[in-house]
C-alpha cells in the first residue's frame, strides 16, 4: 500500500483522562488499539515479562492495552511474533501490529506482501537500548532496595507531562515504590546525555524520515503551543496511508484533535530525520557491567570514558592473577 510523502499531522489527547494520564504523552495508541480489539481483532505490542524484560505478545481484550501502552526504553525480543502474525493474518483475522520503525519494516518483510487485514503503527525512535544495562541497573536498585521491582513506569506523569522523559516510578514486591528524577534517574539519564547503550545499528537507521512503512506514526509533540498543552500530555499524530486515514475517521471522537502542519514537528523531534550518535565506548561500558554496578560504570564512563575504562581492565587484570595465586 502507498505511504504519503506528506503524512496528515495531528495534535490529539484522549478524551478519556484516565487513558491520557497513563500514557506516555496523550493516549493515542490506545484509542487506535481500541477500535482494532472493537472489530473482534489482536494487538501485538511490546510488554514487560516477569523479568522486568520487554517482549512482543498479541492481545485480544481491553484489559491487555495496560500493558501495551507506555513507552519502554530498551529492545524489545520479538520471539515468534511475525510467525504468530502471519497465521493469524491467513485466517482473516485483523491484526494490528506496534513496534520500532525497524519492527515494522521487519515484520513486512517477513510476511512478503501486503495485507488488507494487517494495521501497522511506529513511533518517532531515538534508539534501542541494550536489556543488559536496563537489567544491570534495575538488580542494583534491587539490591539497594532490598525488594524485587514488581511494575516499571517510565516517563512517570506525577508532576506533569513535560518534565515527565527524566522520571522514573518503580513498584516493589514489598508494596512501596519510588521515583526517581532528574540525575538520580540513572538509566534515563545515561540515554538522554550519552547514548552509551544505544544499539550500534541505531547510528545508522535506514527508517528515518518519509515515507513511513507504518500507517499511522505516534510521539510525544514536544514544542506544541501553551494553547495545547496543560501539561497533560499531547500526541503527534501523523496519518501515514489510506488505511491510517479510514481508522483515524472512527475514532476521531474519542480525541481532542487539532490540525497541524507535517514541518510542525521537526522542531521537538529532531529524531524524526537523525540517527543517535552512538558512542564506540559505547561496547566497553556493556562489557564492564560484567564486572561493575551500572552506577560504577555511568558515573566512570560520563566522567572520564577513556582513562577509566583503562584503569577498570587493570585492576580487573590484577584481580584474576591474585585469584590465580
Amino acid at each position: 500500500m502507498e505511504r504519503f510523502i506528506k503524512p496528515d499531522t495531528y495534535a490529539v489527547w484522549s478524551k478519556d483522562c484516565q487513558v491520557r494520564y497513563n500514557s506516555t504523552s496523550g493516549g493515542a495508541f490506545s484509542e487506535f488499539a481500541k477500535i482494532i480489539l472493537s472489530q473482534g481483532g489482536l494487538v501485538a505490542g511490546a510488554v514487560y515479562n516477569r523479568e522486568n524484560l520487554v517482549e512482543h505478545m498479541l492481545i485480544d481484550s481491553y484489559e491487555g492495552i495496560e500493558k501495551l501502552r507506555q513507552s519502554k526504553y530498551m529492545s524489545s525480543s520479538l520471539g515468534d511474533i511475525f510467525k504468530t502474525i502471519k497465521k493469524e493474518l491467513n485466517e482473516g483475522k485483523l491484526v494490528a501490529f506496534c513496534g520500532a520503525p525497524c519492527q515494522v519494516a521487519g515484520l513486512y518483510s517477513f510476511l512478503g506482501k501486503e495485507y488488507s487485514n494487517l494495521f501497522t503503527m511506529d513511533f518517532i525512535c531515538r534508539g534501542m537500548n541494550s536489556p543488559k544495562a536496563f537489567k544491570s541497573w534495575l538488580n542494583e536498585i534491587e539490591q539497594l532496595e532490598g525488594s524485587k521491582v514488581t511494575k516499571v513506569w517510565f516517563k512517570y506523569k506525577e508532576g506533569g507531562w513535560k518534565s515527565s522523559p527524566k522520571r522514573t516510578r518503580l513498584d516493589f514486591e514489598n508494596g512501596k515504590y519510588k521515583v526517581y528524577e532528574g540525575e538520580k534517574n540513572l538509566y534515563m539519564h545515561g540515554y538522554l546525555t550519552s547514548n552509551l547503550y544505544i544499539r550500534p545499528c541505531c547510528g545508522k537507521c535506514q527508517f528515518k524520515g518519509v515515507p513511513r512503512k507504518s500507517d499511522v506514526t505516534f510521539a510525544d509533540f514536544w514544542g506544541i503551543e501553551k494553547e495545547l498543552d496543560d501539561d497533560g500530555g499531547t500526541s503527534m499524530l501523523l496519518i501515514n496511508s489510506e488505511k491510517g486515514k479510514e481508522c483515524f475517521k472512527k475514532i476521531k471522537h474519542n480525541f481532542n484533535t487539532y490540525e497541524k502542519n507535517f514541518e510542525d514537528i521537526f522542531g521537538g523531534n529532531p529524531m524524526f530525520n537523525a540517527s543517535a550518535i552512538v558512542p564506540a565506548k559505547g561496547h566497553d561500558f556493556l562489557k564492564d557491567l560484567d564486572d561493575y554496578t551500572f552506577s560504577e560504570c555511568l558515573k566512570a564512563y560520563e566522567g572520564y570514558p577513556q582513562k577509566v575504562s583503562l584503569w577498570r581492565r587493570c585492576i580487573k587484570k590484577l584481580r584474576t592473577l591474585v585469584r590465580k595465586k
